[in-house]
C-alpha cells in the first residue's frame, strides 16, 4: 500500500517481528536504564558470589528456580526462550504463610511460588506485604519453606548480609 512508486510493498514481516519486539520490552523502571545488567531483559550469566551460593546451599533455590525455559508459542520471540524469574510457579505448602484464601486448586495454605525477578524494586515484600525486609520475609517462611527458613537463621550475620545483597541485585 505504499503510494511512492518504485518501491516496493513489504510482506509485513519485518512489521509483525517488530510489533512483537514492542510488545515484549520490559518497562524502565525508575532509577533503572535498559541494559544495565548483562544479558538485558531476560538475565545474563549466572551470579556469582557468596549470596549466589548461600542462596542455593539453604534451599532457597527448590522453589525459586534461577532459569525456566518457554515452551513453544505462536510468538517466535517466546519460543523456548530461557529466562530467569527465580520461581518455579508451583503451588506450594506455605504453613502458617498461607493467608486461609481457598483459588481454584490452592487451599489456603498454598501458594505460588512469587518470582523473586524484580526484588530490587519492591519495599514490601510477601503477597500480602507484611514483610518490610527481605530478610523479615524469609523468616516469614513456612510449610515447604521452612528448612530454608530455619538455614537462613542459622547463617552468621555476615552470610544473611551476602544473602540480602544477592537478593537485591534480582
Amino acid at each position: 500500500c505504499n503510494p511512492s512508486t518504485g518501491l516496493d510493498d513489504d510482506d509485513l514481516d519485518d512489521v509483525e517481528l517488530f510489533h512483537d519486539f514492542m510488545t515484549f520490552l520490559a518497562p524502565v523502571m525508575p532509577g533503572h536504564t535498559r541494559g544495565a545488567r548483562p544479558g538485558g531483559r531476560f538475565g545474563g550469566p549466572p551470579p556469582s558470589g557468596g549470596g549466589a551460593r548461600i542462596f542455593e546451599r539453604i534451599g532457597c533455590a527448590n522453589c525459586h528456580l534461577r532459569t525456566l525455559v518457554s515452551g513453544p508459542s505462536p510468538v517466535p520471540a517466546l519460543q523456548f526462550q530461557r529466562f530467569q524469574p527465580y520461581s518455579d510457579f508451583l503451588l506450594h505448602d506455605m504453613g502458617d504463610l498461607g493467608d486461609g484464601i481457598v483459588q481454584g486448586e490452592a487451599n489456603g495454605r498454598e501458594m505460588r511460588t512469587a518470582p523473586l525477578w524484580g526484588l530490587r524494586l519492591l519495599t514490601t515484600f510477601l503477597h500480602d506485604g507484611r514483610a518490610t525486609t527481605i530478610a523479615d520475609a524469609i523468616l516469614a517462611h513456612d510449610g515447604q519453606g521452612r528448612m530454608a527458613r530455619r538455614r537462613f537463621g542459622m547463617l552468621s550475620a555476615g552470610e544473611q548480609a551476602q544473602l540480602v545483597a544477592f537478593l537485591q541485585t534480582l
